[in-house]
């Protein structure tokens, strides 16, 4: 196999190169990263995410024991 038995897959939305398949290989509308919808609406990792952005964990100096 050489470079030129290879052809670019590019979604179908916004035009943005995935990658590269075998040229004879067959794909139906592909979709980037982006426009796949990585987290649904429903998802719990939406919910952990927001958790995160705006509490973020505490650091060892933040950390006080009590005696």
């Amino acid at each position: 196999m050489n470079l030129y038995d290879t052809k670019s897959v590019i979604c179908h939305k916004c035009k943005f190169v995935i990658g590269e398949i075998d040229f004879d290989a067959e794909v139906i509308l592909p979709l980037c990263g982006n426009c796949a919808n990585p987290m649904p609406e429903g998802d719990k990792i939406l919910y952990t995410a927001s958790y995160f952005k705006n509490n973020p964990p505490l650091k060892k100096a933040m950390i006080i024991q009590s005696p």
